[in-house]
């Protein structure tokens, strides 16, 4: 009895399981198979690569490429590498500025400025020094980048703030009649591999885009120039991030009017491995070649950068005795042309090549003569003044004159004055290596290194002539050498 109570229990537990189990489960479920992707015969899409021909016979041309680093600029030396590359292929160098109170000193000697995204802004004085440099001759090369910018956090909002690049970077450019568009630029039908790596394939004629058939920037700015010329065009499909539409205006780089400036909206395509896509190496070269091949014209404002050969002869009129004091003025230049490279010597026949410093006074014969033919001097009927283009007349006493004319084979730089202290004073301006004291022109220069008198033949009036004290007379000062 017992034991069949134990069955009535425990058919009664189960039994609620099984008519539970026949209800709700209609037997064993089979998943059915799902087709998957052949993973394995999938490959990824490769950019066009473009390989260097090795082989390649460059132009040496020279020069130093002067690298902004003192504007926040938000890249990296090793991200340039490619270019640097490049440029000393070429016999240049990549200089990097890290400090803009030495901008003016080291534009005088450099071929080229290159400006990558910076994030400070410029000094209107810096604007006004790089204006000028490129007006004599020198290239200017800015680079943008829609990925790079600064952000801004405030402590105690958390509101951020983005200044892009191009907020710096136009004003700079502005005087050249190049801007660049705070947007990206995007293509989504054709790109390389995302929607703002964009091809370009349509192209402006000018120097920098020789041999090219199709570069890839990558989140690029979009350029434009009103005067100039747009260099990169992409296809009718490539649109601006701020209008989404396209404009034939627009592109990812543009040159001014004159050729010496050149804005890229877009650096990515100089690092690795981006700078093998496409014909972007081809860019790459020519661009260092667009940076070292400028045209300078030689100017005394570039001074003491005015001389490109390895020796400069220094050669004495005759009526310039070498005397200590000059010995010692002429010793203070050589050492500081050593500084730049260049060694000295004394000739006594003036050179027909080379670069020349000539040293001369106003009583020179035969040397006066050549001089002021050249550089249009007038002595005019009075002992008291010179006659120079530009300056007018110029007293005779205390001054001395720069005087400049840039060669084929060598430049010459004239130095005269009146007695030959002054002209030891103004050797010692010269050897200083600035030329503070001095009023500078393109081909001419003006500087004081002693004292001077009045024009007038009567009786002086300035304030070093002589004069009575208590009845005693006061003889002038004299010119000193060190003025």
């Amino acid at each position: 009895m017992k034991r069949e109570m134990i069955w009535i229990a425990i058919g009664a537990l189960l039994l609620p399981i099984v008519a539970r189990s026949l209800w709700f489960y209609h037997g064993v479920s089979i998943r059915p198979a799902i087709a998957t992707p052949d993973y394995a015969s999938f490959t990824m899409p490769q950019p066009p690569l473009e390989t260097p021909i090795a082989d390649e016979k460059i132009k040496q041309m020279g020069g130093v490429v002067l690298v902004d680093t003192s504007h926040a600029n938000q890249f990296q030396p090793a991200e340039i590498q490619s270019l640097q590359e490049d440029v000393e292929k070429r016999g240049g160098k990549l200089e990097f500025l890290s400090d803009s109170t030495l901008l003016e000193n080291h534009l005088k000697y450099a071929s080229a400025y290159a400006l990558f995204s910076p994030s400070t802004s410029f000094t209107q004085l810096e604007i006004n020094l790089i204006q000028a440099f490129v007006e004599r001759g020198g290239r200017l090369a800015v680079f943008t980048d829609a990925t790079r910018g600064m952000v801004f956090s405030d402590f105690f909002t958390g509101a951020t703030t983005t200044t892009p690049d191009t907020n710096i970077a136009n004003p700079l450019l502005e005087p050249f009649g190049i801007s660049v568009d705070n947007d990206y630029m995007y293509n989504l039908e054709k790109n390389e591999g995302n929607f703002r790596n964009v091809f370009f394939d349509k192209f402006g004629k000018a120097e920098l885009t020789f041999g090219l058939k199709q570069v890839a920037l990558y989140g690029t700015h979009s350029v434009r120039s009103d005067s100039g010329l747009v260099l990169l065009r992409g296809a009718e499909s490539t649109f601006s991030s701020v209008s989404d539409v396209y404009d034939p205006t627009e592109g990812g780089a543009a040159i001014s009017d004159d050729g010496n400036v050149v804005a890229f909206g877009d650096f990515t395509f100089l690092t690795p491995p981006y700078n093998n896509v496409g014909d972007n190496s081809t860019l790459i070269a020519n661009i260092a070649d667009f940076l070292l091949g400028g045209k300078r014209a030689p100017s005394l404002t570039n001074f003491p950068y005015i001389f490109n050969q390895p020796v400069l002869q220094v050669f004495p009129t005759q009526d310039v005795q070498m005397t200590a004091e000059m010995v010692g003025a002429l010793s203070s230049l050589q050492t500081s042309l050593r500084a730049v490279n260049i060694s000295m010597e004394i000739v006594t026949e003036k050179p027909s090549d080379g670069d020349v410093l000539q040293l001369g006074t106003f009583s020179s014969s035969d040397d006066l003569d050549a001089i002021s033919n050249k550089f249009n001097l007038n002595f005019g009927e009075s002992a008291d003044y010179v006659t120079v283009p530009g300056f007018g007349n110029v007293g005779r006493t205390g001054n001395g004159l720069l005087l400049f004319e840039p060669k084929k084979k060598g430049n010459t730089l004239v130095l005269l004055s009146d007695t030959l202290d002054d002209l030891t004073a103004l050797v010692n301006v010269v050897s200083s290596g600035s030329l503070t004291s001095c009023i500078v022109q393109d081909k001419a220069g003006v500087c004081s290194v002693g004292f001077g008198g009045s024009f007038s033949s009567g009786e002086s009036t300035d304030a070093s002539s002589s004069a009575t004290v208590d009845g005693t007379s006061t003889p002038e000062p004299e010119a000193t050498p060190a003025g």
